[in-house]
């Protein structure tokens, strides 16, 4: 898939606010097509432009910019975002957001989730409650919904209410291998054991799914969310699928993402593309560097020195490994349960408990 190139056009009249908008998009691979001084420049542009559409960011003091003219390059298809000074004075227009003070504020607006409106209404307020954690992978079977269950399992009797989240869009898995058929219900947060719920974000229910997961922000102590495997991050953070919406909001609102990553040399080369891509697109969350199924009793071997290297160059918060385990793994889905419940005295499940407990500490 080629690389996702978006298009910007500004009319915002103070020159410091103006030039820190068109860099930070530049910054992230925008185009600024056009830098408006007033909005009859705006509206000829738009008026003879190709159909993909540019995303147009003003300012409500841009000379000739009236509600009007606004609805017009909306009925036309063209995203729009109206920004105005905090503590300005009211005006005639509508959906007017503060001028975003960071970065990763601004990115944040700009990556184009097809919830954004709801979910910027809701963020409002008081600060979250939830220690949200996101696990994916750069390639398949890196263990990413074995080790989000067994992770909320862990926080949970450690007594912290945990939402598990199955965020796989393509190929969800918690349900089934948890038989909590009751994920994919219309129930709010189904409990699944003490101290432990879950939700699945489904295309069918996204809006609300959604709602959902932002709510239990200010409700949970932790959010686990399953995410599978991240490729192609630009496109994700830049397109308009449903499937790349779970990671949009995780981008903007979760703590920590972690990256599980096997040692060998296909997952390593394609772990360093997934961290190439990552460095050159602003997110929230801190990143965690996971080794998974590390051979017992093998540290320091030299795919285990190319992993640490590898993730050590965009400098994580943290770095820890997961020993292989097959036999529990495959008694714990066999038996739709925890590794806790089916040997609570095997190495992965004690590493994993002892990962939850550095995490309340």
């Amino acid at each position: 898939m080629g690389e996702v190139v978006n298009s910007a056009i500004t009319g915002i009249r103070d020159p410091e606010r103006e030039g820190f908008i068109a860099s930070t998009l530049f910054s992230q691979g925008w185009n600024i097509t056009l830098r408006a001084l007033d909005f009859d420049a705006i509206s000829q542009l738009c008026t003879a432009a190709s159909p993909e559409k540019a995303t147009i960011i003003l300012a409500t003091d841009l000379e000739g910019l009236t509600p009007a003219a606004i609805a017009e390059l909306k009925s036309r298809g063209y995203p729009v975002f109206l920004f105005a000074p905090k503590d300005s004075a009211p005006t005639s227009f509508t959906e007017v957001q503060e001028f975003p003070t960071s970065s990763l504020e601004l990115i944040s607006l700009m990556r184009g989730s097809l919830r954004a409106p709801m979910i910027r209404a809701q963020a409002q307020g008081a600060p979250a409650r939830a220690r949200t954690i996101a696990i994916s992978a750069s390639a398949s079977s890196s263990g990413c919904t074995l080790t989000a269950i067994n992770l909320a399992t862990e926080l949970s009797l450690l007594g912290k209410r945990t939402l598990l989240v199955d965020a796989h869009a393509l190929a969800p898995a918690i349900s089934s291998l948890l038989g909590q058929r009751g994920l994919r219900a219309s129930v709010r947060h189904p409990q699944i054991s003490e101290n432990l719920w879950g939700m699945e974000i489904s295309q069918e229910n996204l809006e609300s799914d959604l709602g959902q997961l932002q709510s239990a922000r200010f409700e949970f102590d932790f959010i686990v969310i399953d995410l599978g495997v991240l490729r192609n991050i630009a496109a994700q953070l830049t397109g308009k699928r449903w499937e790349s919406e779970a990671f949009i909001w995780t981008s903007t609102y979760a703590d920590e993402l972690w990256l599980l990553s096997k040692s060998d040399q296909l997952s390593l080369e394609r772990l360093r593309e997934l961290l190439r891509e990552l460095a050159q697109n602003s997110i929230k969350p801190a990143i965690v560097g996971v080794q998974s199924m590390r051979t017992p009793g093998k540290k320091n071997s030299p795919l285990d020195q190319s992993f640490t290297q590898s993730v050590s160059a965009i400098k994580p918060a943290r770095m820890f490994a997961l020993p292989a385990d097959s036999r529990s793994a495959l008694r714990a889905e066999s038996e739709r349960a925890s590794l806790y419940e089916v040997n609570e005295r095997s190495h992965l499940r004690r590493s994993i408990a002892e990962i939850a407990g550095q995490l309340i500490s």
